[in-house]
């Protein structure tokens, strides 16, 4: 069975003070995962969202500067409104870049008797490539919507999607979806 991954799309690195993503790139990446979730939607394929929520001390925000950002309970921890989850859909928190790491994922998707996970959202460079990573060594079949995943900067983006391509799963577009 398959499950949509929606990956940290939250108002604060949106359109925060100090965005992940480009101003300019924004609305295409918006456009492109709203019409993945919709297609799930549709096809009755369970849309999980992955939110970064993190607390004073987590080691994470060490390696990020110190800054808090993203502070569970926030509104810069909740997903952006053009994608909000329905009540059918599953909202979880993470403490650190990698969705599995103190989230509940592997449990939900257990649960859910997921087999194959597609993965969109921001920063394909860190949070997506490290879930990418963890599905895949634990035993999930790996699909990266390239068109539905970004990073701050063109070789960043080329450097993950190629990483991913040779480690971690297929790259497919939001087209190629056939659910």
């Amino acid at each position: 069975m398959d499950a949509l991954l929606v990956m940290d799309m939250v108002n604060e690195y949106i359109y925060g003070e100090k965005p992940l993503i480009p101003i300019e790139d924004r609305e295409k990446l918006i456009k492109n995962i709203r019409k993945a979730i919709d297609l799930a939607h549709e096809k009755a394929v369970p849309v999980i969202y992955v939110n970064s929520a993190f607390i004073e001390g987590d080691p994470v925000l060490k390696i990020i500067g110190h800054r808090p950002q993203a502070m569970k309970g926030t509104k810069g921890a909740q997903t952006i409104a053009e994608l909000e989850p329905t009540s059918k859909d599953y909202a979880l928190e993470k403490r650190g870049y990698d969705g599995f790491w103190k989230s509940g994922l592997d449990e939900l998707l257990k649960k859910l008797n997921i087999s194959d996970i597609y993965l969109t959202g921001q920063q394909t460079d860190c949070c997506v490539r490290e879930t990418g990573v963890t599905a895949a060594q634990i035993g999930f079949n790996v699909f990266v919507i390239e068109d539905c995943c970004f990073t701050r900067g063109w070789l960043r983006q080329e450097v993950a999607i190629r990483f991913m391509k040779a480690c971690v799963g297929k790259i497919i577009n939001s087209d190629d979806l056939k659910w």
